[in-house]
């Protein structure tokens, strides 16, 4: 889910889509056109399902290639679950273990949603800056290389080639994490919580518990994450094959890029907004360490600021005419081949 308009990216999800063509076709010839004459013309779809199977994986066998189980995943994939691991370490310890060893305060029972729920929104949005990363670096490569036709490094390459699975992760811990806030409401804590700030704001005397500034953060906290969460599952939709194939290139970078942009710059404000004033709160350092919330905005933040330095005019035209096939030469004037 990034930026679409890069040239090795075309080249290398072509390659890899004639391989596995190559694989699923198998000509029968060879070896294999005995077998093929031997078995009759049967119109049964079940068996003929299973003679292409067993000739694709007879194949990989022959190549010595192993069929895989969804190879595309398995860096986003262990990306996301090491975040997750260290994350929720980090979280259990600041939220749970501090208070125990601490004040001797019982916290255990915030892991399973509360602690959880923090974890979540800091993975969604590092996989989405993730996502848009590897664009990012591209077009520095291609200013300063001033060509489009170089290849990129082998692990850029690599990871641009898994954007996409990085933003659907995201929109996956995203949606939990949506599904986790709207949960709040019916813990047994949060009840007891509940009846609890009631007795004390009685104990008080206090007849309107109203706060101005909490009110208005709150509000717009919600809509900012709502209004992420629709744009992520636009992304997500386009992303499906039967959907992305009905819109035309200039459709589809536009979903991509120009909205995709803007989810993670309104998840960037979703958790800026969330902080609101704790950023100057020496509490929310628990055993010197950040909060969660301060960490999971810097990487969005920096992929953001560099999006606007690309934005600038010098180098956004630039970048155009580099990714339309002009090159520099020796003299003061461009040449350009249009493909």
């Amino acid at each position: 889910m990034a930026d679409g308009h890069l040239y090795d990216l075309h080249v290398s999800s072509k390659e890899e889509t004639w391989e596995q063509q190559r694989w699923k076709n198998v000509d029968c010839g060879g070896e294999l056109n005995q077998d093929c004459q031997a078995e009759p013309e049967q119109d049964n779809q079940e068996q003929s399902s299973h003679f292409d199977v067993s000739v694709w994986n007879s194949t990989s066998v022959r190549n010595g290639r192993k069929a895989e189980l969804f190879p595309e995943w398995h860096l986003p994939l262990t990306v996301a679950s090491v975040l997750a691991l260290i994350v929720f370490v980090y979280t259990v310890a600041r939220e749970v273990l501090q208070p125990f060893f601490m004040n001797n305060k019982n916290e255990f029972y915030r892991i399973p949603v509360l602690v959880v729920n923090k974890v979540l929104p800091v993975i969604s949005i590092i996989l989405l800056s993730l996502a848009y990363m590897p664009g990012i670096f591209a077009a520095f490569f291609q200013l300063y290389r001033g060509t489009k036709y170089q290849r990129f490094p082998a692990w850029l390459n690599t990871w641009m080639l898994r954007r996409k699975q990085f933003g659907l992760l995201c929109f996956f811990f995203a949606v939990m994490h949506a599904l986790f806030s709207l949960s709040y409401p019916m813990r047994r804590s949060y009840r007891y919580k509940l009846l609890n700030w009631a007795y004390q704001q009685v104990k008080q005397q206090k007849e309107n518990a109203w706060v101005e500034h909490d009110v208005w953060r709150m509000e717009i906290y919600v809509c900012l994450g709502i209004l992420a969460l629709a744009i992520l599952s636009i992304l997500a939709i386009a992303s499906i094959p039967s959907v992305s194939n009905l819109l035309s290139w200039r459709e589809f970078q536009f979903i991509q890029s120009k909205l995709g942009y803007t989810a993670l710059l309104l998840s960037t404000l979703h958790a800026l907004v969330f902080a609101w004033n704790k950023w100057v709160d020496v509490n929310q350092f628990i055993w010197n360490t950040p909060p969660t919330f301060m960490i999971s905005v810097l990487l969005p933040i920096i992929v953001l600021l560099c999006k606007a330095i690309l934005l600038l005019p010098c180098l956004d035209k630039r970048i155009q005419n580099i990714r339309s096939g002009c090159e520099p030469t020796k003299g003061t004037q461009n040449k350009c081949v249009h493909l």
